[in-house]
């Protein structure tokens, strides 16, 4: 295939100032891409809190659906990042494309089941107890992101052949133009603007699906230079056997199969705690407009606006990491991983700061519901408490992957969350009467369990030294 050019940053730096500026050149305009991708579900939620009591605790629940079916496909595909990265820095041309193959058919294989998942989301509700008020229009929801699944996860592919070649442009391009075009289908969907019927939250649901094809199409357009000559290989006979060789597919699946457990096992602890506030909402009589729910999804909201900083610097952190193994450059992967560590726990003693001291004016933004926003507010504060160790332990994992250990942190996880901080949380929540902030303190000791555990494998890791993964 065609060569694209060896991006400055692919080269080692020389001193922890050197590479923090070559990590920054990459892992800015990817935080920026993560803060666009959560933008688009920020805009949704900010537009329902303004719209009515209903709206918002409705779309968190379908929402939370959404992402549990979601997240182990998301990363299972995951495992294409070292793989590329990792080729990249070994100069083997020939292998991209057929792992851009193997990452393309592999997110249809995961998108069609998952995306079944979601046609019960009423019974599922149901069965977990939520309010009854809601899960029509939870369910509803729901259902609409069964034709948004797949378009994000080629999307995702795309991104990791971007990045791994350091062209963050066409993503920074792709996701200001999905915000553009979200925010205005949601103006003319939700509210009924522009000629558009009035459709609350099932008009969210609409923008969404429209909002990610739109950016796969954008994505694939800007990125033309990189995607282009891997989908020009593919149509040779020889590379796409090769790139769709059952063998290697499910190697890549089983490599990406750890990654996936652990963002279901994170992400899932999450939708657990939204679950049991949702009960807790069903149990008090508040099922009507979900108060609690609502302020649960506001301060994670929030917390998940912050943690997209980081996670673009692990992101970015994981790609060099991936770089310097694929080099053979030891020395160059431990100043990647101790300098992105730094970076993520300085930007998050912002975010806790800004957290612990304006809860009222942030949960503002998404919200002018009076009950929503009082137990958001008393919400806000914890999740400024955990900013540090969410940003330690998702950098931790960034340069994990790039080292091509992926089921430490998917341990790490299980251990920290579901064995002791979703316990902790429910005796302080639900049997110590602590409500959703009990069950949020269990989260904070939880991950700040996995933020150590993380940073003392890493450490283990470095020491023993790594080589390139394969997957031919």
């Amino acid at each position: 295939m065609d060569a694209p050019p060896i991006h400055a940053s692919q080269t080692a730096s020389r001193s922890f100032g050197d590479e923090l500026r070559q990590l920054l050149r990459l892992g800015v305009p990817i935080a920026f891409v993560q803060l666009g991708l959560t933008g688009l579900n920020f805009v949704d939620l900010a537009m329902l809190g303004h719209y009515d009591a209903a709206s918002l605790p409705a779309v968190a629940l379908g929402n939370t659906l959404v992402w549990i079916v979601s997240m182990f496909c998301m990363g299972a595909l995951a495992a294409a990042d070292p793989l590329l990265s990792q080729a990249v820095g070994a100069h083997d041309r020939e292998a991209i494309p057929r792992i851009f193959g193997r990452a393309l058919l592999l997110a249809v294989a995961l998108a069609v089941p998952a995306s079944l998942l979601l046609l019960p989301a009423g019974q599922m509700l149901a069965l977990a107890g939520q309010p009854a008020h809601l899960i029509p229009s939870a369910a509803n929801y729901a259902r609409w992101q069964m034709l948004a699944i797949l378009p994000f996860l080629w999307f995702t592919t795309c991104r990791s052949v971007l990045s791994a070649h350091a062209r963050t442009w066409p993503q920074v391009a792709t996701i200001v133009g999905g915000n553009l075009a979200n925010a205005l289908l949601d103006w003319a969907l939700i509210f009924g603007k522009f000629g558009a019927p009035e459709m609350g939250a099932h008009g969210a649901a609409l923008a969404t699906v429209l909002c990610r094809w739109l950016m796969l199409a954008g994505l694939i357009a800007c990125g033309w230079r990189e995607l282009g000559p891997c989908l020009r290989a593919l149509r040779d006979r020889s590379v796409r056997a090769a790139a769709f060789a059952l063998a290697p597919v499910l190697r890549l699946l089983r490599l990406g199969a750890p990654i996936g457990a652990q963002f279901l096992l994170e992400m899932g602890v999450f939708a657990a705690v939204a679950l049991l506030i949702g009960r807790l909402d069903e149990a008090n009589g508040d099922g009507g407009d979900g108060p609690r729910i609502a302020g649960h999804q506001i301060a994670l909201q929030l917390a998940s606006l912050s943690f997209m900083v980081p996670l673009g610097l692990a992101m970015a952190a994981s790609v060099r990491v991936g770089w310097a193994i694929g080099r053979g450059d030891a020395a160059s992967a431990a100043r990647s991983v101790r300098v992105a560590l730094v970076a993520g726990a300085t930007v998050m003693t912002g975010f806790m700061a800004l957290f612990l001291l304006l809860p009222e004016p942030l949960a503002r933004v998404l919200t002018d519901q009076p009950r929503h926003l009082a137990w958001a507010v008393a919400l806000v504060p914890i999740a400024g408490v955990f900013q540090i160790g969410d940003g330690v332990q998702v950098v931790a994992i960034g340069c994990l992957r790039g080292l091509g250990d992926v089921r430490s942190p998917m341990l790490a996880n299980f251990v920290g969350f579901w064995l002791i901080g979703l316990p902790l949380g429910c005796v302080l929540g639900l049997a110590g009467d602590g409500g959703p902030a009990g069950l949020w303190w269990g989260l904070v000791v939880g991950l700040f369990l996995v933020a150590a555990s993380l940073l003392l494998v890493l450490r283990t890791r470095l020491a023993e030294g790594r080589k390139r993964l394969r997957a031919d």
